[in-house]
Order: C-alpha cells, then structure tokens, then sequence
C-alpha cells in the first residue's frame, strides 16, 4: 500500500474513531434528556436545533467543500483564505442574528422556545467557524487536530450537560452549556491553526469577499436546498402533529443521525485527494472515488441492518416504552441510511468534478417530493409518514445523482458490480436482525451476533475480497515509526 493511500486511511479512521467517541458521549446525553424530560421537551429542543441550523447554511456559505478542495489542490492558500472565510462568516452571522430574532417573536410559539432558540444561535456563531478551522486541517490532512478540537468540545458539553440533567436542570441550562463549550472549542481551533498551519491574520478587501461569494455560489445553494431538505420534516411534523410526535421522531432521527459523522470523516480524508486526482484524469479520479464509494455503502448497509433489524430494541432501551411508536420509524429511517451515505458519495465525487450546480437542481427536486410527500402522509402515518417521505425521497436522488454523474462513467466506474455483493450481504444481516428480535435474544447478545454476522455474511459474499483484509491488517500491524514517516 502506498504511502498517500496508507494516509486516507489513517485520516479516515482517525476521524470516524473521533466522532464515534464523541458521539456516544453526545448520544448518552440524549439518552437523559430524552428520558428526564419527555417526548414534549425533546420536539422543543428538536425544532430550536432545526430553526437556527436553517440559518447555519447562510452563515456557513458553503464554504466547508469549497476550502477541502481549494485547499487540498494549492495548501499555500490556506491563510489568506482563512481570513477572508472569517469576515464573511461574521458579517453573514450579524444579518442572520437580527433575523433571527425578529422571527423568533412572531413565528416562535412560547418563551421557552425562544429562549433556546436565541441561546443556541449564540453558539452558531463559534460552530461555524470550527467547522471552517476543521477543514482547514483536513485539506492539509492533519486530522488530528481536528480529533483535538471535536474531543474538546464533546467531553466538556457532554459531561457538563449529562451532570446538570442529572441535578434537575432543563433545555435554558443544556442550551447555555452548549454555548461555552462551543467558544472554548472555537478558540483552540484558532490556536491550533496559528501554530500548526500559517498566519490567519491577512487583510481582506471587499473584493476578496466578492471574490470568495462569487466562488463559492453554488456550494452555498447545495447547502440551502441540503438544509432545506433535511429539516422538511422536522418542521411540518411541528405544525401539523405536535410537540409529541415532533419528539418521537426526533428520537428515531437521533439515532440514526448519530452515525452522520462517518460520510463525513471519509470526505474529509477522500475529497482533497479525489481534486487532486482528477487533474491527471479520469482513471486517476476512479481509483480513489471507488474505494470511497464502495466502504461507505458498506458501512450504510451495516448500520441500516442492526438499526433497522433491532429497532424495537434500541428504542425501548435507549428512549423508553414512553417512545414506542418510534420503533417502525427507526425501521425505516434505517432503510434511508443506505442511500443517504451512497448519495453523499456521489454528491463529493460531483464537487471533485466541479459539477456543483447540478447537485443544487437534484436537491431542490428531492426537497419539493418530500415536501409534497409530507403533505400527503403526515395527517394518515405521522412521524412514520415523514420517515417513508425521507425513503422515497433518497430513491429519487440516488437516480438523479448517477444520472449527473453519467451513465457511461458510471459503467467505467463499475459501481453495479461494487453494490451487488454488499447489497446481499446487508439484507441477508437485516433478515438475522429480524430472526434475533423474534427469538427475543438478548439485545446486546443479539447486537454482537449481528456485528459478526454482517461480516461473515461480507467475508462469503466476496464484498470483502482478501486483499482488501490483507491491506486492512497490514495498516492495522503498521510500524508506528513508519506511521509517522508517512
């Protein structure tokens, strides 16, 4: 193995194992909160989160992909850049404050309501300009300040928030909490950049800014339909089910969000050097943008099988008998996991293709079925009604992807052949999932059964060849002298 594949994978495992520790810790603390406050507190959280993330994609601009790639192709940018990703962040934060605030006291239904949602976009301020920090690290593929930054922030909200649901605290005190942790994460990610990357201090003209909008556009329209798709449901189920039904689905939504880090972990390793890549052409581009597809559609199939064949048990351990009627919501937000990570696999290879405006038309499209998806389930199914909208929805755009990318390309890439034998080894570990919940195995006897089965069933399908085990055992026995070398 090569020592610039040896480091997307390192990048890449790094980066996963960070986020999957942190998020457990984020996870347990959902858990509390769940279970200390109920499904009606749990939708009020839900919505403050979705109502000031809306406003996230202005403020972040798209910018995240955008320095990846830049950054990944030229690292001397990075300084300048960064700089200038800083002014326009804070003059896109000031108008969105003000915006902010002025809906929250019309549209915003009760002051416990507003109050998280002015309490949490204090703290988008310093999430987005973490983010920002992160790619920096991840162009230069440093993930391990990354790691630093995201473990900093999880372990001191995570613990703080966990210690003041315990001691009979609500959502003002879990929301303040999050602000503080998010301004001390944001100010070791800018000491981090000063003394690991270069000098963020450069002056920026406005015409820099015009420049850097200019440039980045499209990836900031990707990120208002991407927004806008996400939290559809959330917000229609807020006005036409309720705070409770909000809660449950939030609670099935959680869970399978709590594995949304891993796309991201493998773009931040993957996506610089695919815009590398395609410079020297087209093969060159397939031998990194295979590899990435197939290991996310095998981490999606994996996950959509022990979430999806175990829902009943993760909800009622996790959440309670009170969030029940979330089991065939997870089911089928599980089946949705799949085509969500394959669909981020395609929509990165189109960046690495500078085919930006085309991923904005198939978004708008998925959110405009969605929507109408929702209007016409919601009343009947409830929160099951939205999961289904969210399904079809991702059928749409995985179509709609393969199709931007081409069909010629898609044979040269031989991604039919890549999802053939992942495909069975996943369904066949669903239909153990559903074996193990009718035999009323142990869940966590079952859970492990299920982790191996899923690998057996890969290892005899031949969705993992053995030079794929052999080349993961040889990174795992790697030297560490030779690690640091790489």
């Amino acid at each position: 193995m090569k020592a610039a594949n040896r480091k997307i994978a390192l990048n890449t495992i790094l980066l996963s194992a960070t986020e999957f520790l942190t998020r457990m810790v984020s996870l347990v603390l959902v858990i509390f909160v769940a279970r200390r406050l109920g499904p009606g507190m749990m939708g009020i959280y839900a919505f403050a989160l979705t109502f000031v993330n809306f406003f996230d994609i202005f403020i972040s601009f798209g910018l995240e992909r955008y320095i990846q790639r830049e950054v990944g192709r030229q690292p001397d940018l990075a300084g300048p850049l960064f700089s200038q990703v800083f002014a326009l962040k804070l003059l896109a934060y000031l108008g969105s404050a003000v915006v902010i605030v002025i809906l929250s006291l019309t549209i915003v239904e009760g002051d416990l309501k507003r109050w998280v949602v002015w309490l949490l976009s204090l703290s988008l301020f310093f999430r987005t300009n973490i983010t920002s920090s992160n790619c920096f690290f991840r162009a230069h593929q440093q993930a391990k300040y990354e790691a630093l930054v995201v473990i900093s922030f999880r372990l001191v909200y995570g613990g703080a928030g966990l210690a003041a649901i315990l001691s009979g605290q609500g959502l003002l005190t879990l929301a303040a909490l999050e602000l503080t942790a998010q301004a001390g994460a944001c100010s070791l990610a800018w000491w981090l950049f000063i003394k690991k990357i270069g000098n963020p201090f450069h002056r920026v003209t406005w015409n820099n800014l015009l420049t850097l909008v200019r440039s980045t556009k499209d990836f900031l329209f990707i990120r208002v339909a991407l927004t806008v798709y996400a939290s559809l449901n959330t917000f229609m189920l807020s006005f036409m089910a309720g705070d409770v039904v909000t809660g449950i689905y939030a609670a099935a939504l959680r869970l399978c969000g709590s594995f949304d880090f891993l796309p991201d972990a493998f773009t931040g390793a993957f996506l610089p050097v695919m815009s590398r890549q395609i410079k020297s052409g087209w093969e060159s581009f397939a031998t990194v943008f295979r590899p990435f597809f197939k290991y996310l559609l095998v981490i999606g199939l994996g996950l959509a099988a022990v979430l999806g064949g175990m829902a009943e048990g993760f909800i009622l351990l996790i959440f309670g008998p009170a969030f029940k009627p979330a089991i065939p919501t997870l089911t089928i937000l599980a089946l949705s996991l799949v085509l969500t990570f394959v669909n981020l696999s395609l929509s990165n290879g189109l960046i690495a293709l500078d085919r930006e405006r085309k991923i904005v038309w198939i978004i708008l499209l998925a959110a405009a079925c969605n929507f109408c998806l929702n209007l016409a389930l919601i009343p009947v199914y409830q929160q099951n009604g939205a999961a289904g909208a969210t399904l079809i929805s991702e059928v749409l755009v995985l179509f709609l992807m393969l199709q931007a990318m081409g069909w010629r390309q898609v044979r040269v890439l031989g991604l039919g052949r890549v999802t053939l034998r992942p495909l069975l080894a996943g369904l066949l570990s669903f239909g153990l999932g559903r074996g193990l919940v009718a035999w009323q195995i142990n869940f966590f006897g079952g859970l492990a059964l299920m982790v191996l089965g899923f690998f057996f069933f890969l290892v005899c399908t031949g969705a993992l060849s053995r030079k794929e085990l052999l080349a993961a055992w040889d990174l795992i026995t790697w030297k560490h002298k030779e690690l640091e070398a790489a």
